[in-house]
C-alpha cells in the first residue's frame, strides 16, 4: 500500500461520495451516515466529517460528534466508527491517516478523549490498541455503552420466502392471524407523526422507557429521506391506528428503530405483522441484513430487557456482540474527572434525593 494519502475534513459537496463509501464498507452503521449527523446537529451534538483519500477515493472516513463539556472541555464522539478496515496489517497506513486528522481536530476542540464504538465482532482481532485506544471503564453492563453492545441481526439474502420459513412457527401464525383479523400496513407520513407518537409514549409508559420529544421524530423524518432513508410504518384495523414502527435504510442494512402498540394492536399481533412488513421494505430497497438494534447479553436472563431477546429471537436473528465503546484519552485528569468521579457523584446525589 504505497499510495500517497490525503486527509481532510469534508463539506456538504463530499456528501453523496462520503455515503457511498461508508455505506458499502462492512463497518458501515447508520450512525456515521452523513444525514444522521444533520440529525444530531439539530441538538446538543455538532458533526464534522474527516476522510483520508488515495487519489480520488475515499479509503477512511469517520463523522465525529463535538458536544460541550463543563470547564471548557469536549466530548469527541464517533458513534458506530471509524469507517476504516480495523482488522488487516495492511490497512495500517489508512488508521494511522485517519486517526492523526482526528486526534489533531480532537486536541484542539480541548476533547478530553475521541470515543468510538464501532461496528466489530468481539470475536475479530483488531488494531484499537496500536492506534491508541482502550476499553472505556465502569459501562452499564445491560446495554454496553452508549450504543447497544448486543444486537441481532437477520440475514436477508436467502430471500423471504425462506426468511418467513425460519420464524419460530407461532410467529408465522401470529403474522397471519394478524392479515386475517383485518390488520392492513402502510407507510407513513410526517402527518402521521402525532399518531405514531401517541402509541410510542403510551408503549414507554407501559414498559418504562424513555422517549425522546416529538421534534427528534420529526427532524428524523425530515434528515433521513435521501441515502438515509426512514420508513414509518403504520398498522390500522378498521381505520383505527393500532401499531407502527420506525426504520432507517443505510447502505445494505435495515435498522429497527422505535415501536409503539396500543391494546388493540397487541390483540391481533400487529408487532409480528409490523416486523415482516418491515423486512419486505428492506429487501425491496436492496437490503442484505436486517438489525433489530439492541438486546439484554444472553446470559442477564433476569435483566428488565431480556423480553427483547425473547421476542426479537422469534424472527431468527443472530445475536451479535460488538467489540464496545473505546476511549482515545487526551486529557487523562479531565478524563478520569467524567468517566469515574462525576458518575460516582451522580450516583450519590441520586442515593440521598
Amino acid at each position: 500500500m504505497s499510495e500517497t494519502l490525503v486527509g481532510r475534513w469534508l463539506v456538504a459537496a463530499d456528501a453523496a461520495a462520503y455515503d457511498s463509501f461508508v455505506g458499502q464498507h462492512p463497518l458501515n452503521d447508520f450512525a456515521q451516515a452523513w444525514a444522521w449527523g444533520e440529525l444530531k446537529g439539530r441538538g446538543e451534538w455538532t458533526p464534522h466529517r474527516y476522510g483520508v483519500f488515495a487519489g480520488e477515493h475515499l479509503v477512511a472516513a469517520a463523522q465525529l460528534l463535538l458536544r460541550r463539556l463543563p470547564a471548557g472541555y469536549t466530548l469527541a464522539y464517533i458513534s458506530r466508527g471509524p469507517i476504516v478496515d480495523l482488522v488487516g496489517p495492511a490497512a495500517q497506513p489508512w488508521r494511522t491517516a485517519l486517526f492523526s486528522g482526528l486526534q489533531q481536530f480532537a486536541q484542539a476542540q480541548r476533547a478530553i478523549c475521541l470515543k468510538l464504538d464501532p461496528c466489530l465482532p468481539a470475536t475479530e482481532p483488531h488494531q484499537l490498541t496500536a492506534c491508541g485506544c482502550r476499553p472505556t471503564p465502569g459501562l452499564d453492563g445491560r446495554f454496553g455503552g452508549t450504543q447497544p453492545r448486543y444486537v441481532m441481526r437477520l440475514d436477508l439474502t436467502p430471500g423471504l420466502d425462506q426468511v418467513f420459513a425460519d420464524f419460530k412457527p407461532d410467529y408465522r401464525n401470529r403474522i397471519r392471524k394478524s392479515e386475517k383479523r383485518g390488520v392492513t400496513v402502510r407507510l407513513g407520513t410526517p402527518a402521521d407523526l402525532p399518531g405514531f407518537y401517541r402509541l410510542l409514549t403510551e408503549t414507554a409508559a407501559r414498559q418504562h422507557f424513555a422517549v425522546r420529544g416529538p421534534a427528534y421524530f420529526e427532524g428524523l423524518l425530515a434528515d433521513c429521506q435521501g441515502a438515509c432513508q426512514a420508513a414509518l410504518l403504520l398498522a390500522e384495523r378498521e381505520d383505527r391506528l393500532v401499531g407502527g414502527i420506525l426504520c432507517l435504510g443505510y447502505g445494505d442494512t435495515t435498522w429497527y428503530l422505535y415501536g409503539g402498540m396500543n391494546d388493540e394492536g397487541r390483540e391481533h399481533y400487529s408487532g409480528y405483522r409490523l416486523q415482516w412488513e418491515a423486512m419486505q421494505w428492506a429487501v425491496a430497497r436492496g437490503c442484505r441484513t436486517y438489525d433489530f438494534r439492541g438486546v439484554a447479553p444472553p446470559t442477564a436472563e433476569d435483566s428488565p430487557l431480556y423480553g427483547l431477546n425473547r421476542f426479537k429471537g422469534g424472527f431468527g436473528p443472530e445475536l451479535v456482540e460488538w467489540v464496545g465503546e473505546w476511549d482515545l484519552v487526551l486529557r487523562p485528569l479531565p478524563y478520569h474527572a467524567f468517566t469515574s468521579l462525576l458518575p460516582k457523584l451522580k450516583a450519590l446525589r441520586k442515593r440521598f434525593r
